[in-house]
């Protein structure tokens, strides 16, 4: 992975920009408003678009936590596929959480509890830290079958 500022400095700081905004108007959900942002930066950057340390995986989750929440689970786990194809963190739980949630909501429970099972080698209990309760309840009880 490179990081964009590398030989994008001022494109960078764009992508950043707006997607801050797309995350200020997703956090007062006005998810439709920030995909139009979140598709804006997308736009704009640049091949390899999974690429770009950081960028790339903080857009894709970005994209995934509106779809998430106007509940269009198809097109949140395409974003959540992506965001976790983007991370060259293997200790990073996020992008496993986000794929084991969309995968139980879209009632693809096998998928879904393998996923929070690689999510809890990692971080244990923590990585379901701040997300419903329902998918580490869920992930105990198939767990403990």
């Amino acid at each position: 992975m490179k990081e964009l500022s590398e030989n994008f400095l001022e494109l960078e700081a764009e992508i950043i920009s707006i997607i801050e905004k797309g995350n200020e108007l997703n956090s007062k959900k006005k998810h439709e408003e920030a995909i139009s942002l979140y598709k804006k930066a997308w736009g704009i950057l640049p091949e390899p678009k999974l690429g770009w340390e950081m960028i790339s995986s903080w857009l894709a989750g970005s994209f995934f936590t509106a779809y998430f929440y106007l509940e269009e689970y198809d097109l949140a786990k395409h974003w959540a596929i992506k965001q976790l194809d983007s991370d060259d963190a293997d200790s990073n739980t996020a992008p496993l959480i986000a794929l084991g949630m969309v995968c139980f909501e879209l009632n693809e429970l096998k998928e879904a509890f393998g996923y929070f099972d690689s999510a809890y080698i990692y971080g244990k209990e923590r990585a379901f830290k701040g997300r419903p309760e329902k998918y580490f309840k869920f992930y105990l009880s198939e767990n403990n079958k």
